[in-house]
């Protein structure tokens, strides 16, 4: 009896593990058959970002073709004889060409009408770019903005043709196109002719109707508004009677509350109140307050602009703490200013940057304490250098180098190995790597070409120090 209860656990066992395989089968093969098998042809001079959000700007003409994992795969070829380079893309993707009238939409997304109504799609999208604004969801928390113009309300931000917006979970946003990549900590509410966008909120503006972006495949938005109380007694009366330094242009509501976002504690927020009746308007009592707003990356800085409101100066000193890969620094701010350049930093690289304040303690005014306020984690852009073979004849190579302007080594030598071996270098001459014809140069290694041929920029300066280098390039030679 014990046997037989044991067998008919084990059968049930391998049933269930059978159909598992099978469920597990039957999903690849769906997913297999239902992705666009399409090869698409990516003009030379077109644009998108990869699945990091690293920008690529193609300088050859590229293919575009979507894999089984619905990710889409771009292809770049420099040479015959050089290997494929492949760009992994994501799942969604824009592609802009200055030239072009139209925007290119890649993957599976949602349209959202002016009725309100929502178009599902995932076949390539050509949407013109200069006339009636269009608006898509691309993904949890991402969406896409069409439009000859688009800004935030107060005009601060500005650009045109598109915009990808990512929102975090703390209701923060990073915007991309071909202008910007920039990451705001606060809320905002995107225009254009005709809608707005409430990007934390996830709500849609079409004249008085308000669609509610989250209800299209869900959201995992954590954001909530912030709700500012009225201050009463002695503070009220101390609003009142300190403060005449702040005009107040709403003289219709009781509280007027600017709210910030805070990435570490979701919110906090500035409240300014009117004085009452018998006092002028413009009395105002601010609170204290110092927030990250926005950081652009760059490749070798990171741009940090924030806002300072201290009438009382009860902030001992504002600071920004900044961590990387071996790398560990703190910048006093000047609470006056609003931006803070951090320079020296490495292409390509993750920091970690957070915005203190110090204070002394309310119980024991000798001891001072530290406050981390906001923190982001930022990545500086990447180096676009290039080595290109362009022609091989007997023992002369003829190579193209392009530097990225946007961090230009000084100087440094083009170097050739032969079989790992060191046959031949010629410096680069900077100001011609510039220019989008590079500079080119032919060199005899006054030897026979090996197997496999390397070319390798060394001995690099920039900004008067010695850097590494991963520039390089190969081929073999058959």
């Amino acid at each position: 009896m014990i046997r037989s209860v044991k067998n008919r656990k084990l059968f049930i066992f391998f049933t269930i593990l059978v159909l598992l395989i099978v469920g597990l089968f039957g999903y690849m093969l769906m997913r297999f058959l239902s992705y666009d098998k399409t090869i698409y042809t990516i003009k030379k001079g077109s644009f998108m970002y990869d699945k990091s959000n690293n920008y690529v700007s193609l300088e050859v003409d590229g293919k575009l073709q979507q894999k089984w994992d619905k990710h889409y795969y771009l292809s770049l070829s420099e040479d015959k004889q050089m290997k494929m380079k492949k760009i992994d893309v994501g799942e969604d993707v824009v592609v802009y060409h200055e030239n072009d009238s139209n925007v290119y939409l890649y993957g599976s997304n949602y349209r959202v009408l002016a009725n309100g109504n929502v178009m599902f799609s995932d076949k390539k999208l050509d949407i013109p770019r200069n006339t009636t604004p269009a608006f898509f969801k691309l993904a949890d928390r991402k969406y896409l903005i069409i439009a000859s113009s688009i800004s935030t309300t107060d005009k601060k931000i500005k650009t045109n043709s598109f915009l990808i917006i990512e929102i975090d979970k703390s209701g923060n946003c990073l915007l991309m196109n071909h202008e910007i990549n920039l990451k705001v900590l606060s809320t905002i509410v995107l225009k254009t002719k005709d809608f707005d966008f409430d990007v934390a909120n996830e709500k849609l503006l079409i004249g008085k109707e308000t669609i509610d972006l989250k209800k299209i495949i869900g959201s995992s938005n954590q954001y909530k508004p912030f709700v500012a109380e009225e201050k009463e007694g002695e503070d009220a009366k101390e609003a009142t009677e300190s403060n005449s330094n702040v005009e107040n242009n709403n003289t219709t509501n009781n509280t007027t509350t600017i709210t910030n976002n805070n990435s570490s504690t979701n919110n906090s927020s500035t409240t300014i109140i009117p004085s009452s009746p018998s006092s002028s308007s413009s009395e105002l009592h601010i609170v204290k307050t110092a927030q990250l707003t926005s950081v652009v990356s760059y490749t070798s800085y990171i741009d940090v602009f924030y806002t300072v409101v201290d009438p009382k100066n009860e902030y001992v000193s504002v600071f920004l703490q900044v961590e990387g890969a071996d790398y560990k620094e703190e910048f006093v701010l000047n609470k006056v200013l609003n931006r803070y350049r951090i320079r020296n930093l490495k292409p390509n690289s993750l920091y970690s940057i957070s915005f203190c304040y110090r204070y002394v303690s309310s119980t024991n005014s000798d001891l001072l304490l530290d406050e981390v306020q906001n923190v982001v984690h930022v990545t500086t852009k990447p180096i676009h250098h290039q080595i290109k073979v362009n022609k091989i004849s007997g023992s002369k190579i003829t190579f193209t180098v392009t530097f990225d302007e946007n961090y230009a080594y000084e100087s440094s030598n083009l170097v050739i190995y032969s079989d790992n071996v060191r046959v031949g270098s010629v410096p680069v001459n900077s100001a011609l790597a510039v220019t989008s014809d590079g500079f080119t140069e032919t060199i005899d290694i006054n030897t026979n070409i090996g197997y496999e041929v390397v070319l390798k920029l060394e001995d690099c300066m920039y900004e008067g120090e010695s850097v590494e280098s991963n520039v390089q390039t190969k081929f073999i030679n058959r």
